[in-house]
């Protein structure tokens, strides 16, 4: 909700430099094995150490070699997989595919509108990101199909199909194709992106399912076709060591014969190769000399792009910050880590308080995306002296939703259009809810119905909420009443619409019994909704690697808890919204304790004291009422890797440990205990 998205949320950590940790915490604090394949640094395989400075964290979120963009959007996906075909199957380069679809026959929701597409994401050896291609399929005898042309340089490609709001994914294995030179030889680089693929690290919008086993074996296969491929062989050492094919003494042996058998840099890409292989002997000081020499002799490349992203890790002011990412975006206009650096200042700027900072980037970042715009007035809004900024603001946000230049490569038009969809409806339920703070009812009124004209059955809980309380004071109750029916249907009531609900029908002049009969029948409906939109909003998302453990010292691996669905709830006793959740928390536990595919664990963070484990001792014996599983983090060390930045934070994971939901803040028990039951109950029967 605008100005109460923070509402029940502690959303600094306990640094005194938290800006500085805000700004960063969206990466990884260590490097990705498949870093110079072009993936993000999310990932459940452990990274490669590395010292840094405040900012120097950017770099590794940022690019390496192909980083591929994080972006918001995330699709629903069908229940069931359907089947594709390439024609041909192994198509060769610069030439057209044929793609055949059919869907399976319980998915009627996506093929009833009669309109399909497929998207390809197609890879190059050289390129940041894939690029996303939207492919119209036309029906005939029960098939989709259409034909997609590969360009010269493409050497691979995964496809999902759908309708530009919900997707097949193949259960998030999607359908590949391998180009190949002649219909049979592979080209250079066609094994390494498959083996990319599998790492669980690309873009959310074709994140396939991690595979690292057969990652390696494609990696082996890339090398033993183009034993010249450096890149490869850097992420096969890399992947090996992490997953213990390697131990750190061969590890080092390898790093060491591909330092020595490059005797000059020909490259960008084996710059950055050879840097990673230098750090990865813990020779820092020649990784560095590497990456300072590349950006020197190949300007504007991806490794100088990299050296001048570790120049912004230099800065020590928030100011000093901004200007930096500005200057950047001048040099590399068409940078594939731009939404993330967004982000970062985004973050930075709104956890610090620092709005006017806020505003001046935005005004000197002329490709901003409606999602920053709509994260930054959420916050500008709540401001009584910046909101004539935010009305401003909010309209650019709007232009900028029509703007197909702001369009990342990565992403379908079809996605992109939809993601925009949701941007507009957001930024005018802000703007309603600024009208509504400045007691300008009408005003308010109209852009909250616009939002939810837009966002139909996607539109915000806290809209629909804020609309009826309006509707009411304005003595529109019928208007209010269709609007809270019409929430409980959808799955998106709130307490707040519930209550208004039965006060509207009680003042006309309805029993209890009637009241009680009628709400009954629409929240029948209404979790059958919220059941069917939640099977289709897994995030799934790499899962949390990492060790807590109990209260009595004994280390608990997260890998083990795999074949149980788990929520780790991440929480601090100087926290209030954490120790305000923990009464709905216990209620749930009490739910789900003795079913042993279900696992509650409560994981404190960010301690400010010297003895963590006496604190939340302590906080227990005085609360003897919670009897949740207790465990630590006692480093901080898992909370870190994730961008954790607000607490309490949940985490819903799958029974493959995948997270398929993230929840962040307090929220009314009635809402929380319904919501958190559909989840488990959703991931219990995949």
């Amino acid at each position: 909700m605008p100005f109460g998205i923070l509402r029940g949320v502690r959303n600094t950590s306990p640094d005194r430099r938290s800006w500085l940790t805000a700004a960063t915490a969206w990466c990884a604090e260590q490097r990705s094995p498949f870093a110079v394949m072009g993936v993000t640094s999310a990932t459940n395989i452990p990274r490669m150490t590395m010292s840094m400075s405040p900012f120097r964290q950017l770099q590794t979120a940022s690019i390496t070699v192909f980083i591929g963009l994080v972006c918001s959007l995330v699709t629903a996906q069908v229940l069931f997989a359907g089947s594709v075909s390439f024609l041909p199957m192994s198509p060769t380069s610069g030439t057209s595919v044929t793609i055949e679809y059919t869907a399976d026959t319980r998915d009627e929701e996506m093929t009833s509108g009669g309109n399909l597409h497929a998207v390809a994401y197609l890879f190059t050896v050289d390129a940041e990101s894939p690029e996303a291609v939207d492919v119209t399929l036309t029906r005939k005898s029960g098939r989709w199909s259409g034909s997609l042309q590969l360009a010269g340089n493409t050497v691979y490609g995964i496809v999902k199909v759908g309708n530009g709001r919900t997707y097949d994914t193949n259960k998030d294995l999607y359908w590949e194709f391998l180009v190949t030179k002649d219909g049979t030889r592979h080209v250079e680089g066609a094994h390494m992106k498959a083996a990319m693929a599998r790492s669980g690290q690309l873009p959310v919008q074709c994140r396939m399912k991690d595979d690292i086993e057969e990652a390696l074996e494609l990696l082996n296969k890339e090398s033993r076709l183009y034993p010249k491929n450096i890149v490869a062989q850097l992420n096969y050492i890399m992947i090996a060591k992490a997953v213990g094919e390697l131990d750190e003494v061969e590890a080092t042996g390898k790093y060491r014969e591909l330092t020595s058998s490059v005797m000059q840099i020909k490259s960008p890409i084996e710059a950055i190769v050879i840097s990673q292989a230098y750090a990865g002997q813990g020779k820092t000081e020649d990784a560095s000399r590497v990456m300072e020499d590349a950006a020197a002799r190949f300007p504007k490349s991806v490794a100088a792009e990299q050296y001048e992203l570790e120049q912004i890790g230099k800065a020590e002011s928030l100011g000093d910050f901004i200007q930096r990412v500005l200057k950047h975006f001048e040099s590399y206009p068409a940078t594939s880590a731009r939404q993330n650096i967004t982000d970062a200042v985004t973050r930075a700027t709104t956890q610090q308080g620092a709005l006017r900072e806020l505003i001046y980037f935005l005004d000197k970042h002329p490709m901003a995306s409606a999602k920053t715009y709509h994260q930054a007035v959420n916050f500008i809004g709540a401001n009584d002296t910046l909101r004539p900024q935010a009305f401003r603001l909010i309209e650019d946000g709007l232009k900028a939703a029509d703007d197909p230049a702001r369009r990342p490569r990565n992403v379908g038009i079809s996605e992109w259009n939809e993601e925009q969809r949701i941007s507009r409806s957001l930024l005018l339920f802000v703007k309603g809810a600024i009208e509504r703070a400045q007691n300008r009812s009408g005003d308010a009124i109209a852009s909250l119905e616009k939002s939810m004209q837009i966002a139909g059955d996607d539109a915000e809980k806290g809209c629909r909420e804020m609309l009826i309380d309006l509707y009411r004071t304005t003595d529109k109750p019928k208007k209010a009443l269709e609007v809270a029916k019409n929430a409980i249907v959808a799955g998106s009531s709130t307490p707040g619409i519930l209550q208004a609900y039965r006060e509207i029908l009680r003042s006309q002049g309805e029993d209890s019994s009637e009241i009680a009969g009628q709400e009954s029948v629409l929240r029948s409906k209404g979790r059958s909704a919220m059941a069917r939109r939640v099977q289709q909003e897994f995030l799934n998302l790499p899962g949390i690697e990492g060790t807590f453990t109990r209260l009595d010292g004994t280390p608990v691996k997260i890998s083990d808890w795999k074949g149980k669905v788990v929520i780790i709830d991440y929480w601090a006793t100087w926290c209030g919204p954490c120790r305000q959740s923990f009464p709905s928390l216990q209620k749930l536990y009490e739910r789900y304790k003795d079913d042993p595919n279900v696992l509650i664990a409560v994981v404190n963070v960010w301690e400010r004291t010297d003895d963590r484990v006496k604190t939340v001792k302590d906080f227990m014996a005085k609360n003897t009422s919670l009897t949740f599983p207790m465990f630590m983090d006692k480093d901080d060390s898992v909370v870190r890797k994730f961008g954790v930045t607000g607490i309490p934070t949940k985490f819903y994971l799958g029974k493959d440990g995948r997270i398929q939901f993230k929840e962040v803040g307090l929220h009314p028990e009635e809402q929380f205990l319904e919501e958190a039951t559909t989840r488990i109950e959703a991931l219990l029967a995949q």
